[in-house]
């Protein structure tokens, strides 16, 4: 047998192979991957924003990740400092949230916030006494969101 006729037998058989392969799978059936651009669903209309619940006298209102300046001298013994936590959606439950302040230099000071009306912020009393020596303190408040870390952070700073 010439040279030339083995060549082409063994490409005769490799593309009988081939084509056995393609009509015994059913790739060729399945379609064609769309290519075409997709086109964007209409962005939705904003949600009309929400009336925040009134905050008391005395009260101060923190957005998460937002700081708030208190002067020592207006820390009253006795007194506890009040906040409204912002939850950033409202919580899934009306069960207080667990609550923790850290002072800068580790202490905590933890406890329960209750839930306003609409469930979207927490009301939480600090005790003064853990607040007295000015610095930085961040307040921690776990949330219901559905998120792979459930926490907001504040922060009140001490002067």
């Amino acid at each position: 047998m010439q040279r030339s006729t083995r060549i082409a037998l063994v490409a005769l058989a490799a593309l009988t192979g081939a084509a056995l392969s393609l009509l015994t799978s059913d790739r060729w059936r399945r379609p064609a991957p769309d290519t075409s651009p997709a086109i964007a669903p209409a962005p939705a209309a904003p949600e009309p924003a929400r009336v925040a619940p009134p905050v008391a006298e005395g009260e101060l209102r923190i957005a998460s990740s937002q700081t708030i300046q208190i002067e020592a001298a207006s820390l009253v013994p006795g007194r506890p400092v009040v906040v409204r936590l912002a939850l950033g959606e409202p919580s899934r439950t009306q069960e207080p949230r667990p609550v923790r302040v850290i002072s800068a230099d580790r202490r905590v000071f933890e406890g329960e916030g209750i839930l306003g009306e609409d469930l979207a912020d927490a009301r939480f009393e600090i005790d003064p006494a853990f607040l007295s020596a000015p610095g930085r303190y961040i307040v921690e408040v776990k949330t219901t969101e559905l998120s792979h870390f459930p926490l907001r952070r504040y922060a009140i700073e001490v002067r």
